[in-house]
């Protein structure tokens, strides 16, 4: 006769730091039928010794029956026990629900579901300025393995009709002309035919005040000669062709223009269209005669009338041609003069002794230098002078922050989208400090950032619409014990604050309600109501009784949307779907992937959220609070940060204040697009101390490639071992997936041994291999089996190979 031994049960300790499951059962069901059956065996009977010593009580089948019946009654106890203690601590509670009576006691909200956004573009008709509707639905088509994605426009949208079709370049950039050709920004309104007279322009020399001899001889003779060294013509072109050049003027001319409009230090180049050429007076200065058989000359001499060039004063042939005001430009080999006619008269003039023509007098607003004062000049009537600089027009390169846009649109637009090498992108924009109005055909643009591809004058359009995931819906509520429900799951949006609020909108009997954290403290007038979210994605409200919050009279109306998540995030182009009409818009596209969006959260993502909000307070101090706030930030999944380097191409591009921080995803974390980095920028900015530099910059996920050599137990199948060794390493929800992993964290071999060691029919693991991510491990690193992490980067498991020996 076998007599059990007695056992003594007594609770377990209490756990440490970091489980995942609570274990306080007292035991479990085989340790609780062995204490009864101990227990009953030390029974002493009324008179006797001991049950055990006159009954097999182990061995008594009726016995052994009804002990472990009230063992297994023991165990749910005890198992529901601990199931209890477990849901009511922070990190080990498994029910999303009793996780989220939990937080409440922190004072968090789980995130609902957050709507991505994004942006479409707009292929209008011609001419047409249409006005896209708020809640115009739009949508990318499902696929066999994604279903179908609605979207809406956020508000109502003005499409304009200039900014359609444009096309873009880079910035102009001047050079001298190739060829015969000359393209200029603005419009001179040349024709085919006319006339060029080309002046090379240098500015005057810097003459010192004289103070000797040679210092005023000096000054003199630039005083009388340099006002026309300053300018020279270089010869005179005909134009032979006009061409619109995507909002440049392109002209042809009769003659190569390189050598004219050589570069040179110093010098600019005008063009002037030539109106008329005029000739100078002449007259007889000198008679030759015979005398005797000599033949001499003499001097004709005409007293008390003016000569032909003056100082400021031309005599000319025929004036008929000049007005006062109109251009004159006045040269020779020494140089030229540009001014204007002051005033046109007319005069009899001697062109020979005892004979008078009539001639014009045009005078001239500023002097001439003496050194046109002389016979040899040739003069002519000019339009405004118009600035000889070739531009060319380059392609846009990749990173480039400055563009061009044609034609000019009236209104600067706030986003532009472009097609580059890559595909439609999309940046924000405002008027270039250098646009200048007269450049009629073009508009210069600053953009926020430069774009990942090329473009060669490539299409582009600002008629872009805002669309956020999710459809609206309304419905009546119904109202029980001051409740209602609202199915989901309801969509949220993230505020400029960086809370997360639903689009919920509750009217009662017409007047709308307002949505508050609780009814606490609220008067008994005060139309608010508060809401708790289900693990479904569905609203609880509560409305007020009349004491905290107003009680609701009437018919309750709610409008919401239903959606959101993360998958709405999809590439652009798969946006692609008009739902209904709009007049004027013919088609629509998306331009960008849609983002900001994020799942309600899940049990993990809620204990790292609850507990970075009770741990910054919703204001950063310290490196810790900056990270934890971000945590806090619907979609985040992981921030580090911290004082020093920061990654390669970070905005600082230098030491100091960095966070870094990694977006979910369906299959694991991703580095954030710049709308989500400024974004973040902004929420942290709103918290903190800005007048400390802070560096917002996209963290690093990193599944580095593992390869494993196993050795597997005789007795079982290897391929099977195998399958299950690579499911466990690349389990979505394990240990060495990206969700539970930090940032900077290094990945151990241990880490993965402890992984593969555990499944069932592994005897041990012969070798590991583990590829680096952005750090190559030192010689100590390797010798110990450590794969470093930046502190930027976050380390997971990636493409598994296993092979069993």
């Amino acid at each position: 006769m076998t007599r059990p031994q007695p056992r003594d049960l007594v609770p377990r300790p209490d756990p440490a730091p970091g489980q995942r499951w609570l274990r306080r059962r007292l035991a479990d069901r085989v340790d609780f039928r062995d204490a009864l059956l101990a227990s009953l065996a030390e029974v002493t009977e009324p008179g006797g010794g001991p049950l055990g010593e006159r009954l097999d009580v182990a061995g008594d089948p009726t016995v052994v029956l009804v002990a472990e019946l009230w063992a297994r009654v023991a165990d749910s106890v005890a198992a529901y026990t601990e199931l209890t203690a477990g849901e009511r601590y922070l990190g080990t509670a498994q029910d999303w629900t009793d996780l989220r009576r939990t937080t409440d006691l922190l004072g968090h909200r789980p995130s609902q579901r957050v709507a991505a956004h994004g942006w479409i573009r707009c292929t209008t008709d011609t001419g047409a300025s249409p006005l896209v509707p708020a809640g115009t639905r739009v949508q990318a088509p499902g696929t066999p393995t994604r279903p179908a994605q609605a979207f809406e426009v956020v508000r109502d949208t003005q499409l304009r009709a200039d900014w359609a079709a444009l096309t873009v370049t880079a910035v102009p950039q001047p050079t001298s002309p190739p060829g015969a050709s000359l393209r200029l920004l603005n419009d001179p309104r040349w024709r085919p035919s006319d006339r060029l007279l080309l002046v090379a322009e240098k500015p005057s020399a810097f003459v010192p005040e004289p103070t000797d001899w040679w210092d005023w001889l000096a000054w003199f003779y630039l005083y009388y000669y340099g006002v026309a060294a300053t300018r020279s013509v270089v010869g005179t072109v005909s134009v032979t062709k006009r061409a619109d050049d995507l909002g440049a003027f392109l002209f042809t001319m009769d003659r190569p223009l390189s050598g004219l409009l050589a570069p040179a230090a110093g010098t600019t180049y005008a063009a002037y269209r030539v109106r008329a050429n005029l000739q100078l007076a002449r007259r007889l200065e000198k008679l030759s005669f015979v005398s005797g058989t000599t033949a001499s000359t003499a001097d004709v001499t005409y007293s008390g009338e003016v000569a032909a060039i003056q100082a400021s004063q031309l005599l000319v042939v025929d004036a008929s041609a000049a007005t006062p005001g109109l251009g004159i430009v006045v040269w020779n080999g020494s140089g030229a003069l540009v001014t204007t006619v002051a005033s046109v008269g007319s005069l009899d003039w001697s062109v020979a002794p005892g004979t008078k023509h009539r001639v014009g007098v045009v005078t001239l607003t500023d002097a001439l230098p003496l050194a046109l004062q002389s016979s040899d000049i040739d003069v002519a009537l000019v339009d405004d002078r118009v600035l000889a600089q070739h531009y060319e027009l380059p392609p846009l390169v990749h990173g480039a922050t400055r563009l061009r846009v044609h034609p000019r649109p009236q209104l600067v637009p706030e986003r532009i989208a472009v097609l580059t090498s890559t595909t439609w992108e999309l940046a924000s924009c405002s008027l270039d400090g250098s646009d200048t109005p007269t450049d009629v055909g073009g508009m210069l643009l600053a953009l926020t950032s430069g774009f990942t591809g090329d473009a060669v004058a490539a299409p582009a359009t600002s008629n872009l619409v805002a669309i956020q995931h999710g459809t609206t819906k309304s419905a009546p509520l119904a109202v029980a014990a001051g409740s209602a429900i609202v199915p989901g799951p309801v969509t949220g949006d993230v505020d400029a604050a960086g809370t997360v609020t639903d689009s919920l909108v509750v009217r009662v009997a017409g007047v709308r309600f307002d949505e508050v954290p609780t009814l606490y403290g609220r008067g008994s007038s005060e139309p608010v109501y508060s809401t708790k979210i289900a693990a479904d994605g569905t609203l609880v409200l509560a409305f007020g009784d009349g004491e905290h919050g107003a009680l609701p009279r009437g018919d309750i109306t709610a409008q919401w949307r239903v959606g959101g998540g993360l998958a709405g995030e999809v590439d652009g182009p798969l946006i692609d779907t008009l739902l209904g009409s709009v007049r004027g818009v013919r088609k629509i596209a998306g331009v960008g992937a849609t983002t900001g969006a994020a799942d309600q959260e899940d049990q993990l993502r809620m204990r790292r959220a609850a507990a970075a909000r009770i741990r910054a307070l919703d204001r950063a101090v310290s490196l810790g609070d900056l990270a934890d706030l971000a945590l806090t930030v619907p979609g985040t999944s992981h921030s580090a940060a911290w004082r020093g380097a920061g990654p390669p191409g970070c905005p600082c591009g230098g030491l100091g204040l960095h966070l870094a921080f990694l977006r979910t995803t369906e299959t694991g974390a991703r580095a954030p697009l710049a709308a989500e980095l400024h974004s973040m920028a902004g929420y942290l900015d709103a918290r903190r101390d800005t007048t400390v530099g802070l560096c917002v910059c996209a963290g690093v996920a990193s599944a580095l490639p593992v390869t494993a050599t196993i050795a597997t137990d005789p007795r079982r199948e290897p391929a099977a071992v195998v399958a299950a060794v690579t499911a466990a390493l690349t389990d979505p929800t394990g240990p060495l997936a990206a969700a539970p992993r930090e940032l900077g964290v290094p990945l151990d071999d241990s880490d993965v041994v402890a992984v593969v060691q555990p499944v069932t029919g592994v005897v041990g693991v012969v070798s590991l291999a583990v590829t680096p991510g952005i750090r190559t491990p030192s010689a100590g690193q390797a010798g110990i089996g450590r794969t470093p992490a930046e502190r930027y980067e976050l380390l997971s498991v990636g493409a598994v190979s296993v092979v069993a020996t």
